[in-house]
């Protein structure tokens, strides 16, 4: 197969979300040498990323790809999961946090499936939006 990884927050530098995202990339080329791996990691302001994201990743003829943030472009049609670390958005504005609301909820609903990072964040996805539960996995992020 051909996967995609969306590695925008990839490195210590981004703390959580970046270490995530890099011991995902490394223990990904570790232990699989059967699939392909395409890894992203321009990094893209919000519009860019909503609007021209989805023509490079049809242009790699990718057979799946993982979004390891809730911001998946709303024209991207691919197959693809996504991890849900958090629906905390309290820190932005009114009008981001009502994008950002639209944007996660188009993910959560075209996902093939969602990692969510805790039992926490399971519930939470689920108490907010109609989500079949089985829809929803739940990977503790962790450390090598």
């Amino acid at each position: 197969m051909r996967i995609g990884i969306d590695a925008q927050y990839f490195g210590p530098k981004d703390k959580g979300l970046g270490r995530y995202t890099q011991e995902l990339v490394k223990n990904l080329k570790n232990i699989d040498h059967t699939n392909q791996y395409f890894v992203f990691s321009q990094k893209l302001s919000f519009l860019k990323r909503q609007l021209f994201l989805p023509i490079k990743l049809k242009k790699s003829k990718l057979d799946l790809m993982h979004f390891t943030y809730f911001n998946v472009p709303i024209f991207y049609r691919g197959k693809f999961i996504v991890t849900i670390h958090d629906l905390n958005f309290s820190h932005v504005n009114f009008l981001k946090r009502l994008i950002y609301r639209i944007v996660l909820k188009s993910a959560l609903k075209r996902a093939e499936k969602i990692i969510a990072v805790s039992e926490f964040t399971k519930n939470e996805i689920l108490s907010h939006y109609k989500i079949n539960p089985e829809k929803i996995i739940v990977i503790y992020e962790g450390v090598s």
